[in-house]
């Protein structure tokens, strides 16, 4: 079950998946949200499809975006029902829920008596709203896999006796380091949102064409997912005419690889971040990352050793090591040979297919095993 249609990086880290877990035996079937680019992507390996339109929101500014919360209560009913005729024709044998977004939908196989994994991707804000979440993601799911200890951290506290895996997001081994270049190209990738810090990474480059006018920016990403006025309006003041956004490319929905093929350096600029997949793309394709150090991201990198760390919300911090490594290419290969092999050997879709395994086993011993059983697979991690 997606938590939505758009090809990002939640959906994608399943789908990559995918391959290794049908050499273990399992063939997905997939629940979508509403039409969009991901079904086009997953048509290959996912031959059961169905979808609908999902009017269902999770703040009070989504439910109140178009077409209103009556038409949105009104819709949702309906949707359920599709979502629950869907079930009963594909008869899965574990329910795997993609993101704590899901979890409504995760509610109705668990009525039905379907074993279910809830996939937690995402670090919501400490509050009232995420405890109330994280719970009942415990009370729904039989397994909870998260994507870093860092999710663990938060997700545990909350889990009861429900058993929590940690699932890296990984990379497929076909993957590998590009051609070094000297393109002078500093990228990102990502929805341009508050979370994803878009503004801290135009401001960044601003400051850094300041003292290297030759650098290029590029960002790749789609605007409007997350329906944030606010930030919409200051990104549009910082991309106007005489913004800082005038050193940035915005280019839109794109492949990664078609920006990954031309990068220097990579940057991740996000407020706060699970375990993003852009970052081990950019990793093994061998593009030196500067990220910041919040959530999932020292995981992924070693400061110095495999990429560079930052403090969050500091555009200054990224400007500076930009400068530092578009001047010392010695330094940009030494980091991007180091992240290539740190993720061959970390994080790869076989390893992240072998615990969503353990972790779809579990979930059908705990619902279906005998007793003996559930107690210890109730110790699975």
């Amino acid at each position: 079950m997606f938590h939505e249609s758009e090809a990002l990086g939640a959906g994608r880290s399943v789908l990559n998946a995918l391959h290794p877990l049908s050499e273990r035996g399992w063939t997905p079937s997939g629940w979508f949200p509403g039409e969009g680019p991901l079904i086009d992507e997953s048509a290959a390996a996912i031959p059961f499809q169905a979808y609908r339109t999902k009017p269902m929101r999770y703040s009070i500014r989504g439910w109140r975006a178009g077409p209103g919360v009556v038409a949105r209560l009104r819709e949702t009913p309906a949707y359920l029902r599709a979502f629950r005729d869907a079930l009963l024709r594909a008869r899965p044998h574990v329910v795997h829920a993609n993101t704590l977004r899901t979890l409504p939908e995760a509610g109705i196989a668990r009525r039905l008596g379907l074993p279910v994994v809830v996939h937690v991707h995402e670090l919501p804000r400490p509050g009232t709203k995420r405890t109330l979440a994280l719970r009942a993601a415990a009370a729904t799911a039989d397994v909870l896999v998260v994507v870093s200890e860092a999710v663990a951290a938060v997700v545990e506290p909350h889990a009861g006796d429900t058993p929590v895996l940690v699932a890296y997001n990984g990379i497929r081994a076909e993957e590998g380091p590009r051609e070094r270049s000297d393109s002078g190209i500093v990228g990102t990738i990502g929805t341009i949102c508050r979370v994803k810090g878009t503004d801290v990474f135009l401001e960044a480059a601003a400051l850094a064409r300041e003292r290297r006018p030759e650098l290029r920016f590029e960002h790749i990403g789609e605007s409007g997912l997350d329906e944030d006025a606010s930030f919409e309006s200051r990104m549009a003041a910082l991309v106007g005419e005489g913004g800082v956004g005038a050193a940035v490319g915005m280019l839109g929905r794109r492949p990664a690889a078609e920006g990954l093929s031309r990068w220097d350096i990579f940057v991740l600029a996000s407020r706060q971040d699970a375990f993003p997949l852009a970052g081990l793309e950019a990793m093994a394709a061998g593009v030196p990352v500067i990220a910041t150090a919040v959530g999932g991201l020292p995981e992924q990198i070693e400061h110095l050793e495999s990429g560079v760390l930052v403090e969050p919300d500091s555009p200054r911090a990224l400007a500076e090591w930009i400068v530092r490594l578009h001047d010392d290419r010695d330094l940009r290969e030494r980091l991007s040979t180091a992240a290539a092999h740190r993720v061959r050997n970390r994080f790869t879709v076989e390893r992240q297919a072998a615990v969503l395994h353990k972790a779809y086993l579990a979930a059908l011993n705990l619902r279906h095993g005998p007793p003996p059983v559930r107690k210890r697979t109730l110790a699975v991690r």
